[in-house]
């Protein structure tokens, strides 16, 4: 556990607490002395333990951001190191200032 995941994983378990007992009390009560404390603070704390525990499955927050934009993790160095051992052979590769014949802009209005 790093400590960008420690830090995402108590965010978002602090706001689950806050958000279960803006739930509850909203629901529970139309005073403050009728609203159940106890059943508030404890399923608020059980739901931030929840929480903490999902978080060790994945948080995205704590991925690279390369990562939760695209879903595609970064290549590590031993995979850049193979691909340098692949480099492409400039002969291989079309010269793009060669006029093969084409034309470039084929507009069939044009006679």
């Amino acid at each position: 556990m790093t400590r960008t995941w420690l830090h995402a994983a108590l965010v978002r378990a602090v706001r689950t607490v806050a958000q279960t007992a803006v739930a509850l009390i909203g629901t529970s009560a139309l005073g403050v002395l009728d609203v159940d404390w106890i059943a508030v603070t404890s399923a608020s704390a059980l739901a931030g333990i929840v929480s903490v525990l999902t978080s060790v499955a994945g948080l995205p927050e704590a991925a690279p951001p390369a990562v939760v934009a695209t879903g595609i993790a970064p290549p590590t160095l031993a995979e850049l190191v193979d691909r340098a051992d692949e480099r492409v052979d400039p002969a291989t590769v079309p010269d793009p200032d060669e006029d093969d014949g084409e034309d470039p802009d084929p507009d069939p209005t044009d006679e």
